[in-house]
């Protein structure tokens, strides 16, 4: 099972569309990204257009309060032929929003693939990446984010050696979060 990260493509946008057809499935991307399969099949180049889009972008919560997320990327989990989810890397942006809701990263994966060891080798993954690019952006650890309910989420972070750094029960009416520290 080789997998890697890739740019969203043309070429994985069908298996990205089954994937969001199975089911509940959260691409991690905090709103720029959830267009729903009706818009997407609409104008696939101008969705894949945003989602590779670089651009700072605002996030809402459920209060109204809104966070701006200033240099961003977004990875799509495969195997080379489907998509296997996705892993979002939050370099920058409004700190309060990083350290108490988002993280620097999460990861989701597709509903049909949960708990069949995919998270462990995207999480492998995304260290190589994202460890390298944002300690070249200055960071000095990765603030990883997952529902407190989730307990696979919660194992992955802390066999990568995540160690939690914050619990909130709702920041700014928000569901409750986790935020685990990984030191680079």
């Amino acid at each position: 099972m080789a997998i890697h990260l890739a740019k969203p493509s043309i070429e994985l946008l069908p298996s990205y569309l089954e994937a969001i057809q199975e089911g509940n499935f959260c691409n991690m991307a905090l709103g720029f990204a959830d267009d729903s399969l009706t818009e997407i099949v609409k104008d696939k180049d101008a969705y894949l257009y945003k989602i590779n889009n670089p651009s700072s972008w605002k996030f809402k919560l459920p209060n109204g309060a809104e966070f701006s997320i200033t240099d961003h990327e977004l990875y799509w989990i495969t195997d080379g032929k489907r998509f296997i989810g996705s892993l979002p890397l939050r370099y920058a942006g409004d700190v309060e929003f990083i350290e108490n809701f988002c993280g620097h990263t999460g990861m989701a994966i597709r509903p049909s693939l949960l708990n069949k060891g995919y998270g462990v080798k995207a999480l492998m993954h995304a260290f190589e990446l994202g460890g390298a690019v944002a300690k070249s952006k200055g960071l000095k650890f990765i603030l990883a984010s997952c529902d407190q309910k989730n307990s696979a989420s919660k194992r992955l972070i802390e066999h990568a050696g995540g160690k939690l750094f914050r619990s909130h029960d709702g920041f700014c009416g928000a569901e409750p979060n986790l935020i685990y520290q990984i030191f680079l």
